[in-house]
C-alpha cells in the first residue's frame, strides 16, 4: 500500500531532489539556490519525545526522514541537512507591506536558530562543517568592553599572555633572552594577525576587517570588535547586527564549499538546513529576510539549501494566494533572474503550499447539526531516492590521502633518485645521500666515468678495488686520532701528506691495485708510528689525505687546482706522496702540483728525467741507469764466472729488452736504452724489440712466445708488470714452457709478483726481477729496520700475515721512507724555528744528508736515503737494489742479492 502524503510534499520533494546534489565545480551555470518555503495554514506539528524540545513541523520530520535513507542506525548514508525545531510563536495578523525594523529581540531569536544551525552543521554526518568566522562573531558577543583586548590578543597568539597557558609554560622555561624576545615578537606575530593584510595568517580577522555590515571607513579590527560586546552590541543597528550573523555563516558554508576538494572533505550534497516552525518573532522570518538581503548585497555563490514552513509567506507574512506559486525550479530560476537585478527579497524564495491537518468536526449549538469535518488533502507519495553521494574515489577525503600519498611517494622517489644521482655524481659511499640535509663532499667527483679529488678517507669510492678496503678504514680512524691528539698535544706540529695516484675506477678486482693499496699501507704506518711517539714539540703528527687522479692522471689539472685551494687555506698541507708510474702524465701532474706549491715525494718512480721534471721534486727510489748498471753488471759477473745464468742453463752474451711502444711510458723507454747502454759497457751488445699493450701489432703474448726464440741468450722485460708481464710469461708458456730464456725484469714486475693469486700460478717459468725493496721474507737476514717495519705492518693489516695478502713489492716500505722524510725535514725545521709550510719542508728535504758533515741521512726500511749534499741531485745516493729470484711460483730468499753501499754490497757492485 502506497503511503500518503499531504498534498503538495511531493512537489516539495522532486524540487529538492532536483537541487541537492552539486553541479560542476566550475560552476558553469546559474546554481543559485532558492529558499524553500512551505506554507501550512494548519500546521502539522509533531511532539517531541524530549519534552524541553519545541514541536516539530510533521512535513520538516518527513522530508528529513527521506534525506536519512539508512534511518537512525545508519548515519553515515545521511544526505547532510540540519533539522531545527522552533518554538511556535504565531505572528501577528495581517501581511507587512513593507518590512518592518528589525527589534534586538528578533536579533536573539535569529542567534539561538544559527546556533542551533552550526551546531548541527558541524557533526560529521551532517557534512562537518566548520565555522569559524561565525563562531569569531559569536564569540565576540559573549565579551565584555573590559577584557576585549586582553581576550583578542590571548586568542590570536594561542593564549600565550596566559601563565597557565601552554605558550605561558613554555616561556617560563624559555632562557631569560629569549623571553624578552618574545615579548616583542609575540605583539608583531598578534599586529600582523588583526591587520588583515596577510591572507594566509589573518584568516577570519581579514574577513572581520573586510565585511562591511559593520565597518565604519577605515575602523581597525578592534574598533569593529567592540562594538559586537555585551555593552555596545545594542547600540547597533539590528538589521545590520543580523546581517552580520548570517553573512558569516554563509561565508563559512561557502569556505568549506570550496572548489579544492580533495584536500579538505568533498562535499557532493548541498548543505539542508530545515526550519520551522518559522514566524515573525521566533527569528525564521529573519533568518530567511536576511539570507535573501546577504545574497543580494554579496552578490556571491553560496551552498545553503534552506528549507522553511510556516503559516504565511515569509518575510512579510502574506497569504499564499497572494503570491505567484512557481510551476517548478525552471521557472524559478527564470524569475529569479529577473527579479534579484531588482534586489527583491521574495526572488529568492519558492513556495511550496502544503496541505495542512485534518479539522475535526464541530458541533454549532445544542440541537442543531454540528459542522462537517475538513479532511487533509492527501497524495500517495512519490518517493524519490535521495543518497548521500561520496562522488568518485579522486574526490574523496580518501581519494585525497592517496593522491597525496601518490604525490609524495612520487616526490620521495624523485628525491631519492636525485640523492642516488647526487651521491653518485660526488662518488659517494652508501650509494644515497641526504639532499639539502647532508653535506655533499664536493672534494670528489665523478669526471668522464673516474672518481677523482680528494678525501680523508670517509669516501670508499675514489679506490673502487676490494683491497683498498681496510687501508682505508685504518687512514680514517688514524685521522680522527690526529684531530684528537693535537688537541691535547697543541705544541705538535700537525702535517698533512696527500698520497696522489692514479687509480682506474672501473678496475675492481682485489689485486688490481695491490701496489698503490700497499704504498698506502706504509703512508699509514708512518702515520700510526707518529701518533705513538712521545709529546715533543718537533715531533709532527701526520694527517693523510687521499687523492685520485684517474687512469694516468687524466684529471691532474682538476686536481691539483684542488689541492692548492686546500694548501692556501689548510698550510698543514707540505707535501704530495706516492705517484706509482713514471709516464708524461705522471710528469704533467708532478709540474701542477709545484705550481700550486706543493712539493712531490716519489716512492716508486725511477725514470731517469723525473729529477729534472722540478726541482721541487725528490723521490726515495734509485733510477733507471742505476738499476740497468747492477743488472749490467750482475749478469756480466755470472758469465765471467760461471758462464750460465743461475739457473744452471749456458747463457751467451747476447741481450733482447722488451719494450712497451707507447711513447708516454717514460718507464720503459727510458728502462730499454739504459739497459742497452749499460749491457753494451759491459761488453754485452743487446737491442730494443717493442710490443703494443693496445692491441695492435706484436702483443705482449707474442712477444712472450718471439721471446722463445733467444733461447740461451738474455731477455729483459722493460714493460709493465701488471697485465703485460703475465700475458709475457704466458706466452713463453704456450711455445718454451721447458727450454724458456734467462729471463729479466725491471723493478716494475714486482706488481706482478705482488699479486699472488696470479703469480703463484706460473710454476714452469723461473725469472730474476729488481726490487727497490724487500719483505723478510725475500731476505735470509732481514735489518732490523725492515723486521720493525714490517711487524708493524702485519700487526695494523691483518691480511698481511697470510700467504695471500702478503705483498712482496716493497712499495709499502717506500711510501713509509717517503713519509718519513717529509716528517724529519718538518722536524728539522722545527728545530730550527721555522715555519712549516710546502715550500719550507721542500728545502729541508734536500738537507737530508750526511754530506759536509751534515749528518742528516737516515737508513730506511729500502736502505739508506742520502741525497748527496746536490740541489740539483734529488735522489738517494747508491740506493739499494735487490735481484729476486722466482722460482716454481715463489721467490727464493736465499738467491736473493742486494747491491747498495760498497761496503756493504758484492765486489761487482757499480756505485754512484
Amino acid at each position: 500500500m502506497a503511503v500518503q502524503v499531504p498534498d503538495g510534499f511531493n512537489r516539495l520533494a522532486a524540487s529538492l531532489f532536483q537541487v541537492y546534489l552539486r553541479g560542476s565545480l566550475q560552476r558553469k551555470g546559474d546554481e543559485s539556490q532558492p529558499i524553500f518555503a512551505c506554507i501550512q495554514d494548519e500546521l502539522d506539528l509533531e511532539t517531541q519525545e524530549e519534552p524541553d524540545k519545541p514541536a516539530v513541523p510533521a512535513v520538516l520530520r518527513m522530508l528529513s526522514d527521506r534525506l536519512r535513507p539508512g534511518g537512525a542506525k545508519s548515519p553515515e548514508l545521511q544526505v547532510p541537512h540540519v533539522l531545527v525545531g522552533l518554538v511556535d510563536k504565531s505572528p501577528g495578523e495581517g501581511p507587512d507591506k513593507e518590512l518592518q525594523p528589525v527589534s534586538t529581540a528578533e536579533v536573539g531569536e535569529l542567534v539561538k536558530l544559527l546556533d542551533q544551525a552550526t551546531a548541527g552543521l558541524k557533526d560529521n554526518h551532517a557534512g562537518g562543517y566548520d565555522f569559524p568566522r561565525y563562531d569569531l562573531v559569536r564569540w565576540l558577543m559573549s565579551l565584555k568592553q573590559g577584557n576585549l583586548r586582553q581576550a583578542m590578543y590571548r586568542r590570536a597568539v594561542g593564549g600565550s599572555a596566559s601563565a597557565d597557558s601552554l605558550w605561558g609554560r613554555v616561556q617560563q622555561q624559555l632562557p631569560s633572552w629569549l623571553q624578552v624576545l618574545t615579548l616583542w615578537l609575540l605583539p608583531t606575530y598578534f599586529w600582523l594577525r588583526h591587520s588583515g593584510r596577510v591572507p594566509k595568517l589573518s584568516g577570519q580577522y581579514r574577513w572581520l576587517r573586510n565585511q562591511s555590515y559593520l565597518a565604519r571607513g577605515d575602523d581597525n579590527l578592534f574598533e569593529l570588535a567592540l562594538r559586537l560586546t555585551e555593552d555596545k552590541r545594542n547600540q547597533q543597528d539590528p538589521e545590520r547586527l543580523a546581517g552580520l550573523l548570517v553573512n558569516a555563516f554563509l561565508e563559512d558554508l561557502r569556505s568549506g564549499f570550496r572548489r579544492v576538494e580533495w584536500i579538505h572533505k568533498h562535499r557532493a550534497t548541498h548543505p539542508i538546513v530545515l526550519v520551522g516552525p518559522i514566524s515573525r518573532i521566533n527569528g525564521g522570518y529573519l533568518l530567511v529576510r536576511m539570507v535573501a538581503e546577504v545574497r543580494n548585497d554579496t552578490l556571491r555563490f553560496d551552498p545553503l539549501v534552506l528549507v522553511t514552513i510556516g503559516r504565511k509567506v515569509p518575510p512579510r507574512a502574506i497569504e499564499t494566494r497572494e503570491v505567484k506559486v512557481d510551476r517548478d525550479i525552471a521557472a524559478w530560476r527564470t524569475r529569479h533572474m529577473e527579479q534579484s537585478l531588482r534586489r527583491w527579497i521574495g526572488a529568492w524564495l519558492l513556495v511550496f503550499p502544503i496541505a495542512g491537518k485534518a479539522v475535526p468536526a464541530v458541533p454549532r449549538a445544542v440541537g442543531r447539526r454540528a459542522t462537517a469535518a475538513i479532511p487533509q488533502k492527501m497524495e500517495a507519495e512519490k518517493r524519490p531516492e535521495f543518497a548521500r553521494l561520496r562522488g568518485p574515489l579522486w574526490r574523496r577525503r580518501t581519494g585525497g590521502w592517496l593522491i597525496i600519498g601518490a604525490v609524495l611517494a612520487v616526490l620521495a622517489a624523485t628525491y631519492a633518485g636525485f640523492g642516488v644521482l647526487d651521491d653518485r655524481r660526488h662518488c659517494g659511499g652508501d650509494g644515497f645521500r641526504w639532499l639539502f640535509f647532508e653535506a655533499v663532499d664536493t672534494s670528489v667527483a665523478k669526471v668522464d666515468g673516474d672518481c677523482v679529488g680528494v678525501t680523508d678517507g670517509t669516501n670508499a669510492l675514489l679506490y673502487p678495488s676490494l683491497s683498498f678496503g681496510p687501508v682505508g678504514d685504518k687512514i680514517l680512524e688514524q685521522n680522527w686520532q690526529t684531530v684528537e691528539l693535537s688537541k691535547r698535544q697543541p705544541e705538535r706540529p700537525v702535517i698533512t701528506l696527500v698520497f696522489m695516484t692514479s687509480a682506474n675506477d672501473r678496475l675492481l678486482s682485489a689485486g688490481g691495485l695491490t701496489a698503490e693499496r700497499e704504498q698506502l699501507a706504509g703512508l699509514a704506518v708512518a702515520q700510526k708510528v707518529q701518533l705513538e711517539k712521545p709529546a715533543q714539540r718537533y715531533e709532527p703528527i701526520v694527517r693523510v689525505l687521499i687523492a685520485n687522479a684517474g687512469p694516468q692522471f687524466r684529471h691532474a689539472d682538476r686536481v691539483a687546482q684542488q689541492l692548492g685551494a686546500l694548501a692556501a687555506k689548510d698550510p698543514s698541507i707540505v707535501a704530495v706522496v706516492g705517484l706509482d708510474e713514471s709516464r708524461e702524465s705522471t710528469q704533467s701532474m708532478i709540474r701542477k702540483l709545484a705550481a700550486v706549491g706543493l712539493p712531490t715525494v716519489a716512492a716508486t718512480l725511477t725514470a731517469d728525467q723525473m729529477v729534472d721534471v722540478s726541482r721541487m721534486y725528490v723521490q726515495i727510489s734509485p733510477q733507471n741507469r742505476r738499476e740497468a748498471a747492477v743488472a749490467a753488471a750482475y749478469v756480466n759477473d755470472r758469465l765471467k764466472k760461471t758462464g750460465k745464468d743461475p739457473f744452471g742453463r749456458a747463457l751467451a752474451r747476447k741481450l733482447t729488452v722488451y719494450k712497451s711502444d707507447d711513447p708516454a711510458d717514460t718507464y720503459s723507454q727510458n728502462l730499454a736504452k739504459d739497459l742497452v747502454q749499460e749491457f753494451q759497457a759491459v761488453g754485452i751488445p743487446g737491442e730494443a724489440v717493442s710490443y703494443s699493450s693496445q692491441g695492435t701489432g706484436l702483443n705482449a703474448a707474442q712477444a712472450g712466445q718471439d721471446a722463445c726464440d733467444h733461447r740461451g741468450e738474455i731477455v729483459f722485460f722493460a714493460g709493465r708488470g701488471q697485465v703485460d708481464f703475465q700475458a709475457f710469461v704466458g706466452g713463453l708458456q704456450d711455445r718454451c714452457r721447458t727450454q724458456p730464456p734467462y729471463l729479466i725484469g725491471g723493478d716494475d714486475v714486482t706488481k706482478y709478483v705482488a699479486d699472488r693469486a696470479t703469480s703463484r700460478l706460473n710454476q714452469s717459468i723461473p725469472f730474476q726481477y729488481l726490487a727497490l725493496s724487500l719483505a723478510p721474507d725475500l731476505l735470509e737476514n732481514a735489518t732490523s729496520e725492515s723486521a720493525d717495519f714490517y711487524g708493524r705492518l702485519e700487526e695494523m693489516f691483518q691480511y698481511e700475515t697470510d700467504d695471500r695478502g702478503r705483498s712482496l713489492d716493497g712499495h709499502a716500505a717506500l711510501s713509509y721512507d717517503a713519509a718519513y722524510a717529509v716528517v724529519l725535514a718538518t722536524s728539522f725545521l722545527r728545530r730550527d724555528s721555522i715555519a712549516v709550510n710546502g715550500g719550507t719542508v721542500w728545502s729541508a728535504l734536500q738537507s737530508i744528508t750526511d754530506a759536509d758533515g751534515a749528518k742528516r741521512g737516515f737508513q730506511g726500511v729500502t736502505g739508506r736515503i742520502d741525497f748527496g749534499g746536490s740541489v740539483s741531485r734529488r735522489v738517494p745516493v747508491n740506493k739499494p737494489v735487490a735481484i729476486v729470484t722466482f722460482q716454481r711460483g715463489k721467490p727464493v730468499p736465499k738467491a736473493t742479492i742486494v747491491c747498495g753501499a760498497k761496503s756493504e754490497s758484492p765486489s761487482w757492485c757499480p756505485v754512484d
